[in-house]
């Protein structure tokens, strides 16, 4: 029985050190994968966030651009009507200065 007990001791020793060195290149593989994936995850997190700033960032410059956009058309809506309304005041005064340098048809049959 000793003769067993010993060989299984050396076969322990033997495979011990080698198993464990597999278990310790394991665990250094797995402990460098997860330290891998968090970087990446780091690393996705930061550029959506970046992202999403440069995204609002833009939101923010075509909301002001919007704004200014609606006052040009107010006002070119009010220059608009206040051409409209010159050009009519023109036309009348036109028409006025017509009838008084034409002379009347009744005024020459006479």
């Amino acid at each position: 029985m000793k003769a067993e007990e010993e060989l299984a001791i050396k076969g322990a020793h033997l495979l011990g050190p080698s198993l464990e060195s597999k278990f310790d290149e394991l665990k250094y593989e797995i402990t460098h994968k997860i330290d891998k994936e968090l970087t990446d995850s780091q690393n996705a997190r930061e550029y959506i966030c970046q992202k999403y700033d440069e995204l609002c960032s833009k939101i923010q410059y075509l909301s002001e651009l919007d704004a200014t956009v609606t006052g040009f058309r107010s006002d070119v809506r009010a220059v608009e009507k206040q051409v409209t309304a010159l050009a009519g005041r023109v036309d009348h005064i036109e028409k006025r200065a017509l009838y008084r340098d034409c002379p009347s048809l009744t005024s020459s049959n006479f």
